[in-house]
């Protein structure tokens, strides 16, 4: 991905930007740039790949050649400095929802602000609405009901001054709370958001439930399963909620009270935590989970068909330190030990398994649909489909893909494919059927029936006020920049 960061970078032939998200240890030359790089999640949309990172703008690619298109604003009607990469799409609505945190201004400054869009299946933003944060803390996913956005603020915060001064963007606080903000997916209103309260640690009835010792610091926010709503009109939201800072390199301004070994590190427990919610409550009300799955992993994915409704099944990468690992063959797993991958049942408990080896972790799965995506809500079983992940052979190097049959992991795979070359560890991916590319090259094409994806036309709304106040850097030309102007080199 041809991000500014990346053009800038490579045409200096030298890394150009310092800390991440802090600008302030950047090189004058790319003062004003558009930072990020693009590199958390990809996803199809209306016949392009958005590659997003929750620190700036998407940035969109062609789907055939893999060509960068350049920064994309859905044709200009999306201009906050930030977009989360993990927007959610309504399987029957065909909208994307999405947001942004620390939105207010440039990314960067420790605002509170969220902004919260609805882009429809035609392109055309039909909500955008600002909403306040107690504080300028991670959002870092998203859950979506038919009525509701859920939004898991994590206690890692952003300290404007600490940024000033050159630090980090980011610092756990093991003594504030985790929040969620509940807004309404249509008509709202800065005032209606609504921010419930959760200790920062496993409720004291749960622990002898699950553990065998006292876990405390419960808080960090993984990553979302499924969502929706129950026939009394409360919200049910799934995710994995780590047993404390997973981001180490971020620790407390206090540098007291993190995992600073590789040992502690390994020793978090990362649960699946079923939320139920009132849309109803008065905001700052305190919240408990209702229960905990029993299980450490993270990367969940479903059967996307059933998103904003009641589900059953979900999988996982799943840490099982009861299983051998070859420390001496593969050193420190890159990524964490995900040795098995998980598939798990709500409403029964079951639990049904995949040990890679003791060489091998895997990567997030993605669950692919038997039934073609096209197929109405009565025409499909849920969970009846595959699961593809990247098994990583730490010891040679190397990677394979792995096909699964959902709902029978335990079996073993239905087909590998042995990669000749080592894949650089991901985060997050998405299947995309070949009939639904085709179909967009179509409409895509020069003469179709949209045309060309085109790339933004103009500068972010805080780039122009930097432009106008301080000048910018000149490593990369922006859109619409008046090269008249002064810039600084």
């Amino acid at each position: 991905m041809h991000t500014d960061r990346f053009k800038a970078e490579a045409k200096a032939r030298k890394a150009l930007l310092g800390r991440y998200r802090n600008p302030y240890t950047d090189n004058e030359m790319v003062k004003g740039i558009i930072r990020t790089a693009s590199n958390t999640n990809i996803i199809f949309w209306r016949g392009v790949l958005l590659a997003t990172k929750e620190d700036g703008p998407p940035f969109a690619m062609d789907p055939v050649t893999l060509e960068t298109i350049g920064r994309y604003d859905f044709d200009g009607q999306v201009q906050s400095p930030t977009f989360t990469a993990h927007p959610k799409f309504d399987p029957d609505t065909g909208e994307m929802v999405c947001y942004g945190y620390e939105a207010g201004g440039n990314g960067y400054d420790a605002s509170c602000d969220i902004v919260v869009y609805t882009i429809d299946k035609d392109g055309k933003k039909t909500e955008e609405t600002w909403y306040k944060a107690p504080f300028c803390g991670m959002i870092h996913d998203c859950a979506i009901t038919k009525n509701y956005l859920i939004l898991p603020l994590t206690p890692i915060k952003v300290n404007a001054d600490r940024l000033n001064k050159g630090g980090n963007h980011f610092a756990w606080d093991p003594d504030e709370d985790q929040w969620y903000g509940i807004v309404p997916r249509r008509n709202g209103k800065p005032e209606d958001i609504v921010w419930l309260r959760a200790d920062n640690g496993i409720p004291t009835q749960l622990q002898p439930y699950l553990y065998p010792k006292k876990l405390t610091d419960t808080g960090f926010h993984g990553h979302i399963a499924g969502s929706y709503e129950d026939s009394n009109g409360k919200i049910v939201v799934d995710l994995t909620i780590a047993s404390d800072n997973v981001f180490y390199f971020f620790p407390p301004d206090s540098q007291a009270n993190t995992p600073t070994t590789l040992l502690q590190r390994n020793a978090l427990v990362s649960d699946t935590y079923r939320w139920i919610f009132d849309p109803n409550t008065p905001t700052n009300t305190r919240v408990q989970p209702h229960k905990l799955f029993g299980i450490n992993g993270e990367f969940s994915r479903i059967d996307d068909r059933v998103l904003t409704k009641k589900y059953n099944h979900f999988w996982q990468c799943n840490i099982d330190a009861s299983k051998p690992y070859d420390f001496a063959k593969c050193g420190p797993p890159a990524g964490g030990l995900f040795n098995v991958l998980g598939h798990y049942e709500w409403d029964t408990g079951e639990k049904d398994t995949f040990w890679a080896g003791p060489t091998c972790t895997f990567q997030e799965p993605v669950f692919v649909p038997k039934t073609a995506s096209t197929a109405g809500a009565s025409e499909f079983v849920e969970g009846e489909g595959y699961i593809i992940a990247l098994l990583n052979h730490l010891d040679v190097l190397r990677n394979d893909i792995m096909i699964f049959d959902a709902q029978n992991l335990a079996q073993g795979p239905l087909a590998v494919v042995h990669l000749p070359v080592k894949l650089r560890l991901g985060l997050h991916g998405n299947f995309i059927e070949q009939r639904d590319i085709d179909e967009w090259v179509e409409k895509r094409k020069v003469g179709g029936e949209i045309g060309p994806a085109v790339p933004a036309k103009d500068m972010l709304p805080w780039q122009k006020k930097m432009q106008k106040e301080e000048g910018l850097g000149s490593a990369v030309p922006l859109p619409g920049m008046n090269t008249t102007k002064e810039v600084r080199r």
